[in-house]
């Protein structure tokens, strides 16, 4: 925790900074080691996020921490001088939220790695202090500090998807470390998960909010997936759907000025209009959505009928295969554990959609983002084959003694098989066991 924060090597002493508890192994090691990492992040945050939550945020998360009556820990380090040197506007970025991101993973490789005793995991601070972070999306709450609050949302906002990505991590990181603690908070994750659904717009976070609600879906069986049902089937629809009006249409032919302007802009010169920002309701996270996904015009024909032609004014958003893929791997495990719980009024739905979407993989990925061939990128391969698991899935766990689209499905796993050597061709083989 120095003045200038080197992103790798502030990693590394986090990960020195969490094996600490084990050169001395006792339970209160542990829990004071992460009681005084999670005060230090609620103590950056407070700073953080003046103006862009309520103020009693961080004093409630401290009573968590701290229950009344008890003395708080000694500091974690020399809080009162760090980032003492810098400029307001540079310690925003250069040292605090880097700091907070390396204690985020401090607290993710204390939740995740062995421990010889058995540990009390403060649970609801560690959800408590996840949901502060992701609910902060950079619209104002506070109008007592119209002189300064303009310029601190600009930088929140710049540093907000960093910050998601960090506490998206730690929640990761709590479910899969509190393990039978998790229960009693349950309910909690759930409506966090909710909530952020509704903000999430980067495919990066996107994605991992996904991997939290499979890892949900994974541990806490089919209890968790009646809870979670609703959520998972209409963003993964949505996601997965680029025919859906409602989800994929970014903006009509006229837009708004106000709209207009949150476009073409850049958000330093959006600051001089202040009043007129707050007055759109427009979060820093929707304003940053725009760039990672790609956008088609009207010269591209439309699939769905009924629809109304494009103009040239029209604008598409399509998702990314990333998280195109991570929908349907949260569908194929929901499928696989809730499958056959309350199937009216959803499974229909969701059956014609992946008989079309592994339709349209097996067709060269028609209709689909171009796939990329660099290393750790994904590729129409590993679409087809998240599609190709997700409708066996449905199969499968269908209500029906003779599952919807069965025909179907089974050509198209014929089809795959024949692509030897592939991995596709191996599940392929599988799948047509299976059924």
């Amino acid at each position: 925790m120095s003045t200038e924060v080197n992103v790798k090597l502030s990693k590394k002493f986090a990960r020195v900074l969490a094996m600490l508890p084990s050169v001395r192994v006792s339970e209160g090691t542990w829990s004071l080691m992460i009681q005084k990492v999670l005060i230090g992040i609620n103590n950056l945050l407070n700073d953080a996020f003046v103006g862009l939550e309520e103020e009693k945020k961080g004093r409630e998360i401290m009573m968590l921490l701290v229950p009344p009556g008890n003395d708080p820990p000694p500091v974690l380090g020399d809080q009162v001088k760090l980032g003492g040197n810098l400029h307001v506007t540079k310690k925003f970025g250069v040292f605090t939220v880097p700091t907070i991101s390396a204690l985020a993973h401090c607290c993710c490789m204390m939740l995740t790695s062995y421990y010889p005793v058995q540990v009390t995991v403060p649970g609801r601070a560690l959800i408590a202090l996840s949901r502060r972070v992701l609910l902060v999306d950079g619209s104002l709450r506070n109008k007592l500090f119209p002189s300064t609050t303009s310029l601190h949302q600009e930088l929140i906002c710049f540093e907000l998807p960093s910050l998601h990505s960090s506490f998206l991590d730690l929640l990761h990181a709590t479910i899969k470390g509190m393990r039978s603690q998790l229960l009693p908070h349950a309910a909690n994750i759930v409506r966090l998960v909710t909530d952020y659904f509704k903000i999430a717009k980067l495919p990066t976070t996107r994605t991992k909010v996904y991997s939290i609600v499979q890892l949900l879906l994974t541990s806490m069986g089919v209890g968790m997936s009646l809870h979670l049902l609703e959520v998972i089937v209409s963003n993964a629809v949505g996601d997965l759907d680029d025919n859906c009006v409602k989800e994929m249409t970014l903006f009509s032919t006229n837009p708004s000025k106000g709209t207009s302007e949150s476009l073409s802009k850049s958000y330093s010169k959006k600051r001089k209009q202040e009043p007129q920002i707050q007055n759109s309701h427009a979060s820093g996270l929707e304003k940053a959505a725009i760039s990672p996904k790609k956008m088609k015009t009207s010269s591209m024909p439309t699939s769905s009928k009924g629809m109304t032609p494009e103009t040239p004014g029209d604008v598409r958003m399509f998702t990314p295969l990333c998280v195109k893929i991570a929908a349907l791997e949260t569908l194929e495990i929901l499928l696989n554990v809730g499958g056959s719980l309350r199937t009216d009024h959803w499974r229909a739905k969701v059956d014609l959609l992946l008989i079309n979407i592994a339709t349209s993989a097996c067709d060269s990925g028609a209709g689909y983002e171009p796939s990329t061939t660099k290393v750790g990128e994904t590729s129409i391969s590993h679409f087809r084959l998240a599609s190709y698991k997700a409708l066996l899935a449905s199969f499968l766990s269908s209500p029906h003694a003779r599952p919807l689209y069965l025909a179907q499905g089974t050509e198209l796993f014929r089809k795959g098989k024949l692509e030897i050597g592939t991995t596709l061709a191996e599940f392929c083989s599988h799948a047509l066991l299976a059924l």
